[in-house]
C-alpha cells in the first residue's frame, strides 16, 4: 500500500468517525446541558424581547429552561451565576407568581430532598458541622428589622423563627417565602454537593 493510499483510507476513517460523532451530538442535544446553553436559552426567552406568548407557550419554555437548568452540576450553575445573574434575576421576576413557584418547585425543592435524606443519615457531630452556618445564612435572611413600636411582637416572631430554625431548618425552608428560597439557592446547592459527597 503507498503512502498516499494510507492517507488516504485514514481520511476517510476520520470522515466516517466525525460523521458518527456529529449524529451522535445531534442525537443527543436535547439530552444534555452546559451554561452557555442555558445562558441562550434564557437570553432568548420570547416574552422578554416583547412576543406577545400564550400560557402553553410559556409554561413549555420556562420548563425547558428549568430542564437544562436542572442539568448542569453545582459548579457549572456557580458559574452560571457568576457570569449572568442579571439575566437570570430578570427571566425569574419576569415569570408570573404561578410559574415562579413552579421554576422553585422544580429547581430548589429537590435539592431540599436530597439534603433532608443527606443530614438524617449522617452522624450527629458531622450534621452539625454543616447545618451551623446554614443557620446563619438563613437567619440572614429573615428581613428589615422591624420598628420599635412593634418590638414586643417582633421579639415573639423572632424566637419563633430562630426556634423554627434551630430545630428544623429544612421544614423552615420548605414554608420560606419564593424569594428566600431563590437567595438561599447558592448555599443549598453547595449544602447538596457536601451532602452527596459525604454519601458516597
Amino acid at each position: 500500500m503507498t503512502r498516499q493510499r494510507i492517507w488516504i483510507t485514514a481520511a476517510i476513517f476520520l470522515a466516517v468517525i466525525w460523521s458518527v460523532v456529529t449524529i451522535v451530538m445531534q442525537q443527543t442535544d436535547d439530552l444534555v446541558s452546559w451554561p452557555g446553553k442555558v445562558l441562550k436559552l434564557i437570553d432568548e426567552t420570547p416574552w422578554l424581547k416583547g412576543s406577545v406568548t400564550s400560557h402553553d407557550a410559556r409554561q413549555r419554555y420556562m420548563i425547558q429552561v428549568v430542564t437544562n437548568y436542572n442539568r448542569l452540576d453545582p459548579s457549572q450553575r456557580k458559574a452560571l451565576r457568576e457570569d449572568a445573574q442579571e439575566l437570570m434575576n430578570k427571566f425569574f421576576t419576569s415569570l408570573t407568581e404561578e410559574e415562579q413557584k413552579e421554576y422553585v418547585n422544580r429547581t430548589v425543592d429537590p435539592l431540599l430532598d436530597t439534603i433532608d435524606k443527606g443530614l438524617k443519615a449522617m452522624p450527629l457531630e458531622e450534621r452539625k458541622k454543616l447545618i451551623g452556618p446554614m443557620r446563619g445564612d438563613m437567619k440572614g435572611q429573615r428581613g428589615e428589622p422591624i420598628k420599635k413600636e412593634s418590638e414586643p411582637a417582633a421579639d415573639k416572631d423572632r424566637e419563633f423563627m430562630e426556634s423554627m430554625i434551630a430545630d428544623d431548618p429544612i421544614m423552615f425552608l420548605r414554608e420560606a417565602p419564593l424569594k428566600t428560597k431563590m437567595d438561599l439557592a447558592p448555599m443549598l446547592e453547595e449544602m447538596y454537593t457536601r451532602v452527596q459527597g459525604f454519601r458516597r
